[in-house]
């Protein structure tokens, strides 16, 4: 299971991954807002996004991060979200090079 070896990104609008393969990920704080998979951004039942991609600010910023376990990082945003947990072996699987793919 990937674990990143540094986060880095508290007060920032973009958050870097560091993983022990000496690869690093960036991705900027509104694409993590947009990906979460908690229950008010995502339907439990259907997977389909509930969340709308309008309503999240192009300027939102990391207010707060802390460990989940070994395999996820819980991120909190400045427009007040504060539910989702973003799984390492997740963030790995939707690598891409660009900042603010959906």
């Amino acid at each position: 299971m990937p674990m990143p070896l540094e986060i880095v990104g508290l007060g920032k609008p973009e958050v870097r991954f560091v993983w022990d393969e000496g690869d690093e990920d960036r991705w900027s704080a509104r694409r993590l807002r947009l990906h979460c998979t908690c229950a008010m951004c995502q339907s439990e039942l259907t997977g389909e996004r509930i969340l709308d991609p309008a309503s999240v600010p192009e300027d939102i910023t990391v207010t707060h991060m802390e460990l989940v376990g070994n395999y996820g990082v819980a991120i909190h945003f400045s427009d007040g979200h504060s539910t989702g947990i973003y799984r390492f072996a997740a963030l790995r699987a939707n690598r891409t090079g660009g900042d603010e793919a959906s």
